[in-house]
């Protein structure tokens, strides 16, 4: 099913609150789909921790920390492994300006193509969007990303699979995950309006945002 996308959307009835965007249908009322709202989204993690993964740099963590603040243009984040594959390296990230609480898909997928020779990780983010009666609603949604290209080595590959623990506890409040080898393939917009539909409450949105203006209808999804 084909991409739809309205900039309409983008302004027409929004009720903007602390803590990011709500209106009709953001958990019935109630804020229970509402940022922050509930104890951290820990669910996808594998387990572990940092002492049994690579070392990570401090920028990585507060980079991540600057995505998920609603009032934040950065969206998008990816680290490499070093040459060595010891350590995590900050590739990619941003933007430094732009809207607050903007869509980071198309971000992710050029820095994931401009790297395709090793293995990382990353994450985005993505809104949620409820148009209900009149009333535009946005709640933020983070995709976690493990990257593993086709022509990165096996060996390095194989060792990903004892960090993801470690890199979970860093890059923390993931929605969905993905396991990404060919970036534009398993980021396409229709597939991962099924996975964060699958991870999903009661309470689904009629449509994700996952770059700025740009809206994917997810009514067909809905019995998902």
């Amino acid at each position: 099913m084909a991409a739809s996308s309205s900039s309409a959307h983008a302004t027409s009835g929004i009720v903007p609150t602390v803590g990011g965007f709500q209106g009709a249908g953001a958990g019935g009322g109630l804020g229970l789909n509402a940022p922050g709202a509930g104890p951290k989204v820990t669910h996808f993690a594998s387990g572990g921790s940092r002492k049994n993964g690579p070392s990570i740099p401090d920028e990585v963590a507060s980079t991540w920390t600057e995505i998920l603040d609603d009032a934040s243009s950065k969206c998008f984040m990816l680290c490499l492994y070093s040459s060595n594959g010891k350590s995590l390296e900050l590739a990619a990230q941003g933007p430094s300006d732009g809207p607050a609480g903007g869509c980071g898909l198309n971000e992710m997928i050029a820095a994931l193509e401009a790297n395709p020779g090793t293995c990382g990780w990353g994450g985005f983010r993505v809104n949620a969007v409820d148009n209900r009666q009149n009333t535009i609603s946005k709640r933020p949604k983070f995709i976690f990303v493990q990257f593993m290209p086709p022509t990165a080595s096996a060996m390095r590959k194989a060792k990903m699979g004892p960090h993801k623990g470690a890199l979970k506890q860093v890059l923390h409040g993931a929605h969905c995950d993905v396991l990404v080898e060919d970036p534009r393939e398993d980021l396409e917009p229709e597939t991962l309006v099924k996975l964060l539909q699958a991870a999903t409450g009661a309470h689904k949105p009629n449509g994700y945002e996952f770059n700025v203006d740009e809206i994917t209808d997810a009514d067909y999804y809905k019995d998902l």
